[in-house]
């Protein structure tokens, strides 16, 4: 379903997750380059991590504080400007695994709507909102009290609201459930996907032990012409030498 309705989606929280392994290089060699600024050496068996590296800058700019000196200030510009690069990366990286788990999560409730409808998550929280209209009606806006259960029960109903509303715009988006047509379609493509795969698979054995085969021949029996030719020399070079022991050749005069 997903190749078939969502690759768009999928492919979108693919690039999320590549941008964020991209990032996370980048933090990297932040890192590497901040550590090699603070001159830091990690103790035994510690890691060096952006949070140890982060804590060695902090340290040393808090020193570096109210430092009136010239080459002070520089120091202390260059230690705020490899904290600065640090931060910015991880808020890049925090902020791309946000969009990426709302994405995912969105596509989840789109597969589970296309499969399943609306109307039963619906029906829930509709049900939920009827109970929150009970308890407001039974509470009195003028008793302090109960403003405060009014104000969060309101909330409740709101988010509620929203859920629905959610709901109604991606069914909308993924143009409803699935009907009998598309249901039958998507099967049948999953079971012509099952038999190609085996088949590929089948194919690619038997590519493998024809190739293999044809290999050991070669290996068994090819000689280079090169090869033949001195073979060829070699062999006549004897030959001759016998026939001209026998006397059936004259030797070169």
């Amino acid at each position: 379903m997903i190749a078939e309705l969502f690759q768009a989606d999928a492919d979108a929280i693919e690039a999320l997750d590549a941008k964020i392994g991209e990032l996370q290089s980048e933090l990297a060699e932040a890192v590497e380059t901040a550590q090699e600024v603070v001159a830091f050496e990690p103790d035994e068996d510690q890691k060096v991590t952006a949070t140890v590296i982060k804590n060695a800058l902090k340290a040393l700019i808090d020193d570096l504080k109210g430092s009136t000196g010239a080459s002070a200030k520089r120091e202390l510009a260059e230690l705020k400007k490899q904290d600065a690069a640090i931060k910015k990366i991880e808020k890049q990286i925090k902020d791309t695994k946000a969009e990426m788990k709302d994405k995912t999560t969105e596509m989840e409730l789109k597969l589970e709507l296309k499969r399943l409808g609306g109307d039963v998550f619906k029906a829930e929280n509709q049900e939920l909102i009827k109970q929150v209209e009970a308890q407001l009606a039974k509470l009195d806006a003028s008793k302090k009290a109960d403003k405060k259960k009014i104000i969060a029960l309101k909330k409740d109903k709101a988010a509620l609201e929203t859920s629905i509303a959610r709901t109604n715009a991606l069914l909308s988006e993924i143009n409803g459930q699935l009907i009998d047509d598309q249901a039958k379609r998507l099967i049948l493509k999953k079971l012509y996907d099952i038999a190609s795969d085996e088949l590929e698979q089948y194919l690619n054995a038997e590519k493998r032990l024809l190739i293999q085969g044809v290999e050991n021949l070669w290996n068994k029996y090819a000689v280079s012409s090169r090869e033949m030719e001195q073979q060829r020399e070699e062999t006549m070079g004897r030959l001759n030498g016998f026939l001209e022991g026998l006397g059936y050749l004259e030797e070169d005069q």
